[in-house]
């Protein structure tokens, strides 16, 4: 089960790296059910304990969880022009009765130059991707402050 939802060129505004400034646009979100098997690599299968996430980046809200519900947010330049010290925040709304659901997770500062794509796990509660009603998306530096976000149109 799968469900794909879209977001589109979301100017996430001039990020520093050394003394150039990029403009990081969101291009995609997209939103995913995976299991833990989606994330085990053959090392884990002959004995290696330590997860190994390879050319993705990879944040959870539990960190010790891998199955959950993923946003993968896609950006039109490498995320290694994103500030080191970031975080995502996820706010939910699956039920009018549960309200609006807010997750936080920490980006690792290990990024690959030619990737523009992070996986965002809310892993620490089960999410039905069936019963989501609307989902926004935040990037946030250390002091809260937001530096791009994108949501859905049923968010507005």
């Amino acid at each position: 089960m799968c469900l794909l939802l879209i977001a589109t060129d979301t100017h996430c505004g001039p990020t520093m790296q050394g003394d150039k400034k990029h403009n990081v646009i969101i291009r995609h979100v997209s939103i995913y059910q995976l299991g833990d098997g989606s994330f085990k690599t053959i090392g884990e299968y002959f004995g290696n304990q330590e997860e190994h996430s390879y050319f993705r980046c990879i944040a959870r809200d539990n960190e010790n969880i891998r199955a959950g519900t993923y946003f993968v947010v896609r950006f039109n330049k490498s995320i290694t022009l994103l500030p080191r010290e970031i975080f995502v925040r996820i706010y939910v709304i699956t039920s009018l009765r549960d309200g609006v659901l807010s997750f936080k997770c920490r980006i690792p500062d290990h990024r690959y130059a030619f990737v523009s794509e992070m996986y965002c796990g809310i892993t620490s509660m089960p999410i039905d991707v069936k019963n989501l009603k609307a989902w926004k998306v935040e990037l946030i530096d250390k002091n809260d402050q937001v530096l791009c976000s994108r949501q859905s149109y049923m968010w507005q």
